[in-house]
């Protein structure tokens, strides 16, 4: 069986999973596990080394418990490897980060006018490509127009306190912007796929960090959220028997699977 979840975030100092014990029971009965970017934080260099550690010790402890990890790139860890999207084509299923989606990967960020500058620059220096591959390959050398920024307060903060939160919603357009991204992404997931993938039936995305099912122009589209606050967390199971969207438990700070809520 192989198991898709996305935006661990190991270690960011707003997120959930600080020790990865925390999701052992995530990779029971899992053959496969591929994380779908954002596992990590490498995205400043500051981060770099200590994150590419991160992401050694996270495939370990999965082939520890007998599991083979697949770790696809995000915006946050964009050169762990050179793995930017997951092809299940007996399954008809593709998974990618979902930065990709968006010029500028991430339209509610601060630092957007210099990703879409980087953007934009990146797709001119690749002849801007009508292929999967190097429309990726754009968008990570797009994500690293940031690398020398942070990390910054804002980057770091807390978002489950008082002065986190705040720092996270300001300036007031940010709300709006991230907003517009989730109401945006169903249909953009599935126009990409219609567009690069026109055989895949399943569509899997995080970024946005807002989780979801949709059905969009004949296809299921699942954003699988993050473990972060405010996000929600869905993971999804592919088998001989189909592919099952299934919730993501929290129990005193461990995460287990959940009921399922989708089928495709």
């Amino acid at each position: 069986m192989i198991r898709i979840l996305s935006d661990l975030h190991y270690r960011h100092p707003a997120g959930f999973v600080q020790r990865l014990e925390q999701i052992a029971p995530l990779l029971e009965g899992a053959e496969r596990i591929i994380f779908n970017g954002d596992s990590v934080e490498a995205r400043f260099l500051a981060e770099r080394e200590s994150g590419a550690q991160d992401a050694e010790a996270l495939k370990a402890f999965c082939a520890g418990a007998g599991v083979h990890a697949t770790l696809i790139t995000g915006n946050h860890d964009p050169l762990i490897n050179d793995c930017h999207h997951v092809d299940l084509p007996e399954h008809g299923v593709v998974a990618t980060h979902g930065d990709i989606l968006f010029r500028g990967l991430t339209p509610w960020s601060r630092e957007t006018p210099l990703l879409i500058a980087a953007h934009d620059r990146a797709l001119a220096e690749a002849g801007h490509p009508d292929t999967l591959e190097p429309l990726l390959i754009a968008a990570r050398k797009a994500a690293l127009a940031v690398e020398r920024l942070g990390p910054l307060p804002h980057h770091q903060a807390q978002v489950r306190t008082v002065s986190g939160f705040f720092r996270q919603i300001w300036p007031p357009g940010r709300v709006i912007r991230m907003l517009e991204a989730w109401w945006r992404v169903p249909e953009l997931a599935a126009r990409f796929a219609g567009e690069h993938r026109p055989d895949a039936q399943c569509v899997l995305i995080g970024h946005t960090h807002r989780a979801g099912v949709w059905r969009r122009r004949g296809r299921l589209v699942v954003n699988t959220g993050a473990f972060l606050p405010w996000a929600g967390l869905l993971m999804v199971d592919i088998d001989e028997r189909g592919i099952q969207v299934r919730e993501i438990e929290e129990r005193q700070g461990i995460f287990h699977p959940g009921r399922c809520v989708a089928r495709g």
